[in-house]
């Protein structure tokens, strides 16, 4: 029965230190992905020449670029492993702002009364 207890007693405390070292090791990498994540984020303002009115208002965009840099990952990053000049817009900013509408896919100035003489009178194609 003794025997028994020592080694519970054993085997709980192993456990318990390899849970300590995991939790150790996650902080640690944790830790290490926020700088880095700090570092995109600082070369991204650079690179874009954003600056902001207060150190609040450069937390909640650091948080909405962190945001967009784990949701879109490697989606909208350019050679120097840099999000966009959008990094730092919430959804709602980026749909308000109005770029314009996508162009047809095709387009027959012949239609709009213009391109009567001088090409091969072919409709243009993207």
């Amino acid at each position: 029965m003794r025997r028994s207890t020592a080694l519970t007693g054993a085997a709980a405390l192993m456990l318990l230190l390899l849970v300590g070292a995991y939790m150790s090791i996650a902080a640690y990498v944790e830790r290490i992905e926020e700088v880095e994540t700090r570092r995109r984020f600082r070369d991204w303002m650079a690179k874009v020449n954003k600056t902001y009115d207060s150190i609040g208002d450069e937390e909640h965009r650091y948080a909405v670029f962190k945001e967009n840099l784990r949701r879109f990952d490697n989606t909208f990053i350019d050679a120097a492993g840099l999000p966009n000049g959008f990094g730092d817009l919430t959804d709602e900013e980026l749909n308000s702002l109005n770029l314009g509408s996508v162009p047809a896919y095709s387009f027959d100035w012949r239609e709009k009364g213009s391109g009567g003489g001088g090409g091969r009178g072919e409709a243009v194609s993207r």
